[in-house]
């Protein structure tokens, strides 16, 4: 790593950034492993050194989003730069910080291998639509109540309510292609349930397709 620190330094300080394709006065394969290096920090998620930079006390979960701040400090050859320095490397290399549509990294160990299958079903589908299907499932619960508002003004308003505030619970299934929508709700769902949406689906895609 001391060898991309000295090298990193040196076109920082003697180069101009150039687009993406590379740094001026760096040697091409050098650069390449720089930003391999990178990448691969960055697409693991932030881990151990993210959580220490961050957290308040002694400890706590590891961020879920990457910053500058946190890059260097994960990054071994990127923790004597500023964060001027930082960013300005992520741009020599081609990278962006996009808080507008933030990355959430998942701590399952197995997450990058999952995300590989989930692209390779994705792609089976839309190939073979008249045998593969991909279905994206979920399960979530709401109160049959709203939360209730602030209000401005003296007295709380008291919302009138018949009934219990019981929890509703609902099943889903996303077709990843044509985006149709299969459901079942009820206040319970347990393995009658999930039985019962299975056969929903199974009613759903009558003929001999693989699901996934």
């Amino acid at each position: 790593m001391a060898g991309y620190r000295s090298l990193k330094r040196r076109e920082l300080q003697a180069s101009s950034l150039t687009s993406k394709g590379g740094i001026v006065g760096g040697d091409c394969a050098e650069v390449e492993a720089v930003k391999e290096d990178l990448l691969e920090t960055l697409r693991a998620g932030p881990g151990d050194a993210a959580r220490r930079e961050v957290a308040v006390g002694a400890w706590g979960p590891a961020p879920s989003r990457w910053t500058l701040r946190t890059i260097r400090a994960s990054v071994d050859w990127l923790m004597d730069y500023t964060l001027s320095g930082v960013w300005r490397m992520r741009q020599s290399c081609g990278l962006g910080l996009h808080t507008a549509c933030a990355r959430l990294f998942s701590p399952d160990p197995d997450y990058t291998s999952k995300v590989r299958r989930l692209h390779r079903c994705r792609r089976d589908a839309a190939r073979h639509p008249d045998t593969v299907v991909a279905l994206f499932l979920d399960e979530f619960g709401y109160q049959r109540w709203p939360e209730v508002a602030p209000t401005g003004g003296g007295a709380t308003t008291v919302a009138q309510r018949a009934g219990n505030n019981q929890q509703w619970r609902t099943l889903g299934a996303l077709n990843a292609l044509p985006g149709q929508v299969n459901s079942l709700a009820g206040d319970i769902v347990g393995r009658p349930q999930v039985r019962q949406f299975y056969s929903r689906l199974d009613c759903a895609y009558p003929q001999k397709v693989e699901l996934m």
